[in-house]
C-alpha cells in the first residue's frame, strides 16, 4: 500500500515537471518564431573583403518598396538593392550581386556572439531614369507612406531619401523627399534648393540663403525676411494670398505677405526674370469642406480641403480651382493676378518633402505630442517657423471663445501647424526656372547647379 502511494506521488511529480519543461519550450518556440517569423533562412551565401569565422545562420527579411515581405523581388523586375537602408547585425555589412542576383555580406567587421544569428534587412526599390533639365535622374515609382516624416534622423519614422514622382495639373512631376543633399541651386548670389521639377518641365525651387547651409542646420539666414501673413484673423478672407471681402476664391487685395514676397522679387529677382518660367503657378487651395451657404467667407466656421488631405495623409499637387492659382497675367493658366511670377511653399508640397502629415494642430485642442512628426534634417528644415500659402480655415483652435483664420505653417523640427495669419513668422520665397536654361553642377552644396540661357 506504501509503495503504491509512493509511486502516485511520483508520478504526479513527473507530470508536473514534464508539463512546465512542455511550457517553457513552448514559450520559448512562440518567442523564436515571433523573431524570425518575417525572415527567411539563408546558408549559401557569399563573403567579400574578409573571412568568416564559423558565421553560422544568417536570416534575410525583404523590404519591397517599403512593405516587409519573405519574398525576394525577382531579377530584372525593376527593383534596386538600396544598401543606404539595408543593414545587418554583427557587424555584418550587406551588398548585392546583380549578375547573380544573390546577398554579399563583407564580414570584415564581424563579431560572433554565441547563440547571435544574424539578421539582415534588405531593401528594394523600384527606380527608373528620367531626362529632366537637370540631366537623367534616377527617381522612385512607389507612392510613399505619406504619415511618416522622412530624414536621416531616428526620430523620423522613415529614412526614405530622393526623388519620387506623383501628377500635377502639367504632367509628371518629380519631387525632393526626405535628406537629399542633391538639390542645391545657386542663383543670383543666393543659394536655393529644389522642391520638384514641374509637369511642364520647369524647376520649382526655394530660398534658403546668402551662404550654402546643411539640411536641418539652424539660421535666420535661410529665410528672406519675416512678416504676418494678413493685416488681420477675424475674417475668411484674411486666409488669401489674395483676397475680396465677401467672395471665397477673391483676388482683390494684395496680402501682406504677398507684398513681402514682391518686394524680395523687385530687389532681387527683376533683372533675371528672363530665367522665370511664367506658366508654372502657385496654389493657394481655398475649396471648402463644408456645406453650408457662406462658407469661406466673413465668420462663417470653415475648414479648406488642405485641412482633410493634411489629416488623412493625401497631398496633391493639383489645385482645385482655378482662381486659387496664382499667376502673372501673360501665363497661359490659373488666375493671371500676380504682378511678379512668386509665390510660397504649399502645404501639399511640405508633406511630399518628407513631413509627416496625419497630425497638425501643435497647439490646439487636437494636439498630440506623441504624434508630433519632426523632420529635423529635412532639407526644408531650417530651425525657424515658416510660412506655407496654404489656408487651414476659420475656426476656434482653443475650445473657448476665439474664432480665427489659420494658415499651414513649418515650425522649428519641421512639424507641419497652423497659424493665425496675424502671426509673424518667416518666410521664403518660390520661383520657378525655365525648362529651357542650360544647368551646370551636381546639385550638391559644393557644386550646386547654375543656370544660363542659350
Amino acid at each position: 500500500m506504501k509503495l503504491e502511494k509512493f509511486k502516485e506521488k511520483n508520478s504526479k511529480k513527473k507530470f508536473i515537471i514534464t508539463f512546465t519543461i512542455s511550457c517553457i519550450l513552448l514559450l520559448a518556440g512562440v518567442f523564436l518564431y515571433t523573431s524570425f517569423a518575417v525572415f527567411t533562412e539563408e546558408k549559401d551565401f557569399n563573403v567579400i573583403n574578409g573571412t568568416a569565422q564559423d558565421p553560422g545562420d544568417i536570416y534575410f527579411a525583404y523590404y519591397v518598396d517599403g512593405q516587409i515581405t519573405r519574398e525576394l523581388p525577382s531579377q530584372n523586375s525593376g527593383y534596386l538593392f538600396d544598401a543606404e537602408q539595408s543593414n545587418c547585425t554583427n557587424g555584418v555589412i550587406p551588398s548585392w550581386d546583380y549578375s547573380t542576383w544573390t546577398f554579399q555580406g563583407n564580414y570584415s567587421n564581424y563579431t560572433k556572439t554565441d547563440y547571435s544569428r544574424t539578421k539582415c534587412n534588405l531593401y528594394f526599390t523600384k527606380t527608373k531614369t528620367v531626362s529632366t533639365v537637370l540631366g537623367d535622374l534616377e527617381v522612385y515609382t512607389y507612392t510613399p507612406d505619406f504619415t511618416k516624416s522622412a530624414c536621416d534622423d531616428e526620430v523620423c519614422e522613415s529614412h526614405e531619401k530622393g526623388i519620387f514622382e506623383t501628377t500635377d495639373d502639367d504632367g509628371t512631376s518629380y519631387y525632393y523627399r526626405g535628406s537629399v543633399e542633391n538639390n542645391y541651386v545657386y542663383f543670383v548670389n543666393r543659394y536655393w534648393r529644389i522642391i520638384r521639377i514641374n509637369g511642364n518641365g520647369s524647376i520649382r525651387m526655394i530660398y534658403d540663403g546668402t551662404v550654402a547651409h546643411e539640411n536641418g542646420e539652424s539660421s535666420t539666414d535661410r529665410q528672406a525676411g519675416t512678416s504676418a501673413f494678413n493685416m488681420a484673423n477675424n475674417d475668411n478672407m484674411f486666409v488669401g494670398y489674395m483676397y475680396t471681402s465677401g467672395v471665397v476664391h477673391g483676388l482683390g487685395t494684395s496680402s501682406i505677405i504677398k507684398q513681402a514676397n514682391d518686394n524680395v522679387y523687385t530687389s532681387l529677382l527683376s533683372s533675371y526674370a528672363s530665367y522665370i518660367d511664367i506658366n508654372a503657378g502657385f496654389c493657394g487651395d481655398r475649396s471648402t469642406l463644408n456645406h453650408r451657404d457662406g462658407a469661406g467667407t466673413g465668420t462663417i466656421i470653415t475648414y479648406y480641403s488642405s485641412y482633410l488631405r493634411t489629416i488623412t495623409s493625401t497631398p496633391t499637387l493639383s489645385c482645385e480651382n482655378q482662381s486659387d492659382l496664382y499667376t502673372v497675367s501673360s501665363s497661359s493658366i490659373g488666375n493671371k493676378a500676380l504682378m511678379y511670377p512668386v509665390g510660397l511653399i504649399t502645404l501639399d508640397e511640405v508633406i511630399f518633402a518628407g513631413h509627416g502629415g496625419g497630425v497638425f494642430d501643435f497647439d490646439s485642442d487636437y494636439r498630440d505630442f506623441k504624434n508630433t512628426k519632426e523632420s529635423p534634417n529635412s532639407y526644408l528644415t531650417n530651425g525657424n517657423m515658416f510660412w506655407t500659402m496654404t489656408p487651414v480655415g476659420y475656426y476656434n483652435p482653443f475650445g473657448g471663445i476665439y474664432l480665427g483664420t489659420h494658415i499651414f505653417s513649418v515650425y522649428q523640427t519641421g512639424i507641419l501647424d497652423d497659424t493665425g495669419t496675424y502671426g509673424v513668422m518667416g518666410f521664403r520665397p518660390v520661383i520657378n526656372i525655365r525648362s529651357d536654361v542650360t544647368v551646370s553642377g551636381l546639385g550638391t552644396i559644393s557644386s550646386p547647379y547654375e543656370f544660363s540661357l542659350s
